[in-house]
């Protein structure tokens, strides 16, 4: 083969794997746009406004992409779909199809703002809307309202970082949109090895199915997990510290919740919200401490409030769980 035909054997080749026109390292922009076909990315994205991935439809992140928000005014027209639940005021990546961001341990994919002055909330979310087969691997996600929100959609978070969000994962049944196709449907995520740190919020999901293994949960403002309602759950393995409370439980049943370390959490590693009136089983995690008045000193529960239940964690365990965490 000649060189000129390498060459337009190659090209060939790019166009197919990358049907993104002008997508180039340089970067394209995209935004308030309805992406039509099974589509990969790849490169600079900057997005000016909602993008959004119709049912039947795969969007595909290829590794070391970066994917900028622009920071939009909820007033703008940039927005498809208004700014009422499950939709945001800001740029919004939604999915209603397949969202395979697949990075690498050594190539990873980061989803930010665009902006110089960048902050939580800058743009929407990553908004996966019933859909089935989302994987968000390797990737680092800053700056969003929500870093992942999910309403009846299934999917894997597996080996992300997400900082500098308002909250960093979201998910719930979807019972605010009458009408589509997944009403009534509880969001199933698995989210496991991932770094979770310097948020508002860290993992809050409610009435819907929830696998979270492994994580680092840390530094956040307000919570680390925040499980609600009922829900099918299990928290296994996770480093939760130096948050708010590490773990605030509103009205939550169904929940699982052993073998992590639990410890150093500035206000409380364990509370009940006002209304949650279902004991909570917290047994064989490891509190920072062998002492049970230390360990009751960092819970919030019927021994603070009679109102609110109680939350158990006798037998608690006598040594850290080294293989918690990412």
């Amino acid at each position: 083969m000649t060189s000129l035909l390498r060459t337009i054997f190659s090209a060939l080749l790019l166009s197919l794997l990358f049907p993104l026109s002008g997508c180039t390292d340089k970067g394209v922009e995209i935004g308030k746009t309805t992406i039509q076909k099974d589509t990969v990315w790849q490169g600079t994205i900057k997005v000016t406004g909602d993008v959004f991935v119709p049912a039947g439809v795969t969007l595909t992140i290829a590794p070391g992409t970066t994917v900028k928000f622009v920071r939009i005014d909820e007033k703008s027209d940039r927005n498809m779909f208004g700014i009422d639940s499950p939709y945001y005021p800001q740029a919004e990546l939604i999915v209603q199809g397949r969202l395979i961001a697949r990075g690498t341990k050594d190539n990873i994919i980061v989803f930010t703002s665009a902006e110089r002055d960048a902050k939580p909330a800058d743009w929407g979310a990553i908004n996966l809307l019933g859909g089935d087969g989302n994987v968000i691997e390797y990737c680092k996600i800053l700056f969003a309202y929500n870093g992942i929100h999910a309403h009846g959609a299934s999917a894997r978070i597996d080996h992300n970082e997400f900082t500098k969000n308002a909250v960093a994962i979201s998910v719930k049944k979807e019972e605010e949109a009458p009408g589509v196709p997944w009403f009534g449907r509880p969001a199933d995520i698995s989210a496991n090895f991932n770094y979770i740190h310097n948020n508002k919020g860290g993992i809050t999901f409610r009435s819907s199915r929830a696998v979270i293994t492994r994580n680092t949960i840390t530094d956040n403002k307000f919570f680390g997990i925040w499980p609600k309602e009922q829900s099918t759950a299990e928290i296994t393995g996770n480093e939760i510290s130096e948050n708010l409370k590490g773990i605030y439980f509103y009205k939550s049943a169904g929940v699982r919740i052993a073998g992590n370390n639990i410890y150093d959490n500035k206000e409380y590693n364990l509370a009940i919200a006002d209304e949650q009136n279902v004991d909570v089983d917290a047994r064989n995690n490891w509190f920072g401490t062998t002492s049970r008045d230390k360990i009751n000193e960092l819970i919030y529960d019927r021994h603070s409030d009679p109102s609110v239940a109680s939350i158990l964690v006798e037998p608690f365990l006598k040594e850290r769980v080294k293989e918690a965490g990412q």
